[in-house]
């Protein structure tokens, strides 16, 4: 930037040179204004309060010494150039525009975001690049920085970076840490290839551990994040990470791979452990088409227990991925997939996967036929499933370790029957017909490779309404009380050689024959401005159904000794008094344990700004298939509270996982940041569950400016 605005003053002095008025100069030509002017055969000299003004730039001077010949220029005495994202300000200027290199004497800088630095002497050796000796620098406001780096030598890469070597922190002009090299961001994106500031803690489990990650700025849109990680007790991790977003792509991949210490004291049986995951989307230029990646494998699932805090929050994890080619045309969608889904249960150190490689699907949305009323539909799928690890009693009776394959044709048709804004009325018929490569011989209980074809129809009549409200004036507001009832009755045929299924996941069970209903009140609130949109202040839904095939619509799965009729009474409730609170309950009642399966209750208030805001909830799960006494049933409460103050340097974060059933917590955290202007303190204190076990840990950060530190690759989730 700086030899661009000499140039512009060695422009200004021809124009000055050849006497042309300011008036008739080109808009994009420099302007130059001294007191006084001096022109010989070889210089011209400006002096008197100089300023110089083109575009963006503007240079102040007392004077300025130009040779027209050897093309140098020397300018002292409150040297002042300033742009729109830069300022320099020196006692002497030398530059030579022919070779586009100079020095600034006695410097001082400011580029924002806030940046500020000091030298002895600035060297520019290229239009971007600025060297430097001994380098003071600060990203602090104050007329006293609570921090500064001295550096030894550098260069500044305009609206880029500074790089610097043989490093010295300072807080308060005290020493507090040496780095033999550092590079901060100056972008306006704080984008800036560079080391982040380390994290360091201490954790129970992993030991001391020192956490470092460099930072590549490849590209506008590609950029990467490479880590390195000691754990005392454990090993070294090394992992990367890569985001990319072009036109018509867009993903990201990470990678983890750890080398375990000898006696590690947790996996003796391995050298190492890795982990990918990765997500890629792209359109295609043909067919009209999107290939879809989605990666989430590890070497082994309980290798990721011992960095995620929160593995054990949840009693299993799921590890999904998946590979898909999706066409569409007009009103027709093609699919081609291979995915894999992985059910870790943390408590068994165990997993169930199920496997479709591959998947094809053709389906033709609705659409009309000729003149005839209604919507004609059409699926088409072939899967190649396989499923595999273990079984729990709470499942259906699924086949373990066995591959199956099915070509599944499903003609749907849609009539609507009434559709009036108070009432809606529709009828969807459907048949599915599914070929398998295998069956079950009824008589042996063996697999056997002869195909069985599986049919079967279902008629569902839907009906939403009448729709009832009634409008209350309160003041100078209103209220809209609407209730919404809902029937739906449907009917199944039974599904032939049902004997001879092999069932290896959901898809397999038949549809069964059920009557249900549903009621729904609303409470809706209006200000009293007629433009004002109204907003739902209270929300209430119950439903339950009646099984007419008792078996097919549990499983076949019983509850003291039944298979029952009735499904579980649903309630959900939905209580939003003012913005930004709200108060969410569902209920699962079943009458044949006389008691709730699920209960979800959660209250939270959550505004830009505020000083406080969090949320609590409570949750109680119970299989009603299984024993009391069964794994999965628990009671579990959670709070996250955030403590925000404005104009207040400290924020506090608090989160907290209590197992009623086990009465032990499984989650506890708080993080504390600390704002001392311009620099930034971060610490965290976790007690999470590890093996039934809890565990602590303890980490530290540091950030300054737009020099952010290293955060956990795994993290909370």
């Amino acid at each position: 930037m700086k030899t661009k605005a000499l140039q512009f003053i060695f422009f200004s002095l021809l124009l000055a040179t050849a006497g042309l008025p300011a008036a008739q100069q080109d808009r994009d030509e420099p302007i130059v204004y001294a007191d006084h002017k001096k022109i010989s055969e070889d210089s011209l000299r400006a002096y008197g309060n100089v300023e110089v003004i083109w575009q963006d730039y503007i240079i102040y001077a007392d004077v300025i010494e130009f040779n027209l010949k050897t093309r140098e220029l020397f300018a002292e005495g409150r040297v002042t150039m300033s742009a729109k994202d830069m300022v320099l300000s020196g006692e002497k200027l030398n530059f030579n525009l022919k070779t586009k290199s100079g020095e600034l004497v006695d410097t001082y800088g400011l580029i924002t975001p806030f940046v500020r630095y000091e030298t002895g002497r600035l060297i520019q050796t290229d239009l971007k690049t600025l060297t430097f000796q001994r380098l003071n620098f600060t990203s602090c406001t104050q007329i006293f920085p609570r921090w500064k780096i001295t550096s030894r030598r550098g260069k500044i890469i305009k609206e880029k970076y500074i790089e610097m070597h043989d490093v010295l922190f300072r807080v308060k002009n005290i020493p507090v840490f040496y780095l033999p090299y550092l590079r901060y961001p100056i972008q306006k994106d704080g984008r800036a290839t560079g080391l982040l500031f380390p994290n360091i803690g201490n954790s129970s489990l992993r030991g001391f551990f020192f956490q470092n990650a460099l930072f590549l700025d490849v590209k506008p849109n590609i950029d990467m994040t490479f880590g390195l990680d000691y754990f005392a007790n454990l090993g070294i991790g090394v992992s990367d990470e890569l985001r990319y977003l072009f036109r018509n792509t867009s993903g990201s991949a990470r990678f983890y791979y750890l080398k375990y210490r000898k006696d590690n004291g947790v996996y003796n049986d391995s050298a190492s452990d890795y982990y990918v995951e990765a997500d890629h989307k792209q359109t295609l230029p043909f067919l009209n088409s999107r290939l879809l990646l989605n990666v989430n494998l590890q070497s082994r699932p309980g290798f990721l227990r011992l960095f995620d805090n929160s593995f054990d929050r949840n009693l299993s994890t799921n590890f999904q991925s998946s590979l898909a080619w999706t066409m569409s045309f007009s009103n027709i969608n093609i699919s081609l997939s291979a995915s894999r889904r992985e059910t870790y249960y943390n408590f068994l150190d165990s997993s169930r996967i199920i496997e479709y490689l591959p998947a094809l699907a053709f389906n033709l949305n609705q659409q009309k036929l000729g003149k005839l009323p209604g919507y004609f539909s059409l699926g088409v799928d072939y899967q190649r499933v396989r499923r595999s690890g273990v079984v729990y009693e709470e499942e259906p009776l699924f086949v373990n370790d066995f591959r199956s394959q099915r070509l599944t044709v499903t003609p749907a048709y849609q009539l609507p029957l009434l559709k009036l804004p108070w009432l809606n009325c529709s009828l969807n018929l459907l048949a599915k017909n599914t070929l398998y490569a295998k069956s079950l011989d009824p008589a042996s209980k063996k697999i056997v490779d002869e195909p069985l074809y599986m049919k079967y129809q279902t008629a569902t009549l839907s009906l939403q309404g009448p729709i009832f409200f009634r409008i209350f004036n309160s003041g100078h507001s209103k209220l809209k009380h609407v209730i919404e009832p809902g029937f739906e009755f449907r009917y199944a045929t039974k599904a032939d050689n049902r004997d001879r299924l092999v069932p290896v996941d959901y898809f397999d069970y038949p549809s069964y024959s059920y009557a249900g209903f549903s009621l729904t009140s609303r409470l809706l609130t209006k200000g009293g401005d007629s433009n004002a949109s109204s907003s739902e202040m209270l929300s209430y839904t119950i439903a339950q159904e009646y099984y007419f095939d008792a078996a097919e619509a549990n499983l076949f799965r019983k509850i003291k000794g039944e298979y029952p009729r009735f499904s579980e009474l649903s309630n959900r409730l939905r209580f939003q008094p003012v913005a930004n609170i709200s108060f969410d309950a569902t209920l699962a009642y079943n009458y044949y344990i006389h008691g709730p399966t699920r209960l979800n209750l959660r209250a939270s208030y959550d505004r830009q700004g505020a000083p406080l805001t969090g949320s609590l909830s409570y949750n109680i799960y119970r299989n009603p298939y299984t024993a009391t006494n069964y794994y999965f049933n628990r009671s579990v409460i959670r709070g996250v509270i955030n403590l925000d103050f404005p104009k207040f340097p400290l924020k506090l974060r608090t989160g907290v996982d209590y197992d009623l059933t086990a009465k032990e917590f499984r989650y506890g955290s708080i993080n504390a940041s600390f704002d001392y202007q311009c620099l930034v303190f971060s610490t965290e204190c976790k007690v999470f569950s590890y093996l039934g076990r809890s565990e602590f840990q303890f980490r530290f950060g540091l950030s300054l400016g737009n020099l952010g530190m290293v955060s956990d690759f795994f993290g909370d989730k």
